[in-house]
């Protein structure tokens, strides 16, 4: 019986073996077929700088900070504008937002839109609205940011042609208890 229950085990024990083996060998690489990526065309952009940038509050009392309007595009960190502070973050239900609105001087294939916040606020909605009218009717929704604070980019998947571009807060963020819109920066990249 013991001899019996040895030969068992020796034949398990070998049986193991040779499956382990054929189990590591398993892996060993074979010649096939190579996959080459397609190349993708990378589209020119450059940088398009703004003619003119105004507070934008065409349902209020027709500005909102123009004053500090530049400060948006002067690749300056340390510099801002940013909207009056209100008591409630849907401005009072006053009005359905304030924006800066960007002239771009010409119609140009919008591809990209980066805008810094600024990292002293949170929540808030943003929409992006571009086209060639400068009133709020006739500038379309193009992008939406759900939290207004730091550093967010935009890239249209086929680029959005338009000479205005606004930045449009239509609920605030809060800023030291109360609710105010802040852009530290706003880059414009279009398609040549």
């Amino acid at each position: 019986m013991t001899v019996v229950v040895l030969l068992v085990m020796a034949a398990v024990g070998l049986g193991a073996w040779t499956l382990g083996r054929s189990i590591g060998n398993a892996g060993t690489p074979t010649a096939g077929v190579t996959v080459t990526p397609t190349p993708t065309t990378a589209v020119a952009t450059h940088e398009v700088k703004p003619q003119s940038v105004s507070g934008f509050d065409p349902l209020g009392d027709g500005e909102e900070r123009a004053d500090l309007a530049l400060n948006a595009v002067d690749g300056k960190p340390s510099t801002d504008w940013h909207t009056q502070s209100y008591a409630s973050a849907d401005f009072g239900r006053l009005k359905e937002g304030v924006g800066l609105l960007l002239d771009l001087g010409q119609s140009v294939p919008i591809k990209q839109v980066t805008v810094d916040f600024g990292g002293e606020s949170s929540g808030g909605t943003v929409e992006l609205r571009a086209g060639d009218s400068s009133e709020l009717n006739g500038l379309p929704v193009v992008h939406k940011f759900t939290d207004a604070a730091g550093k967010k980019t935009f890239n249209a998947d086929s680029p959005q042609k338009g000479r205005y571009l606004l930045v449009w807060f239509t609920k605030l963020p809060t800023y030291q208890g109360k609710f105010r819109g802040t852009v530290l920066d706003v880059k414009v990249l279009a398609t040549k």
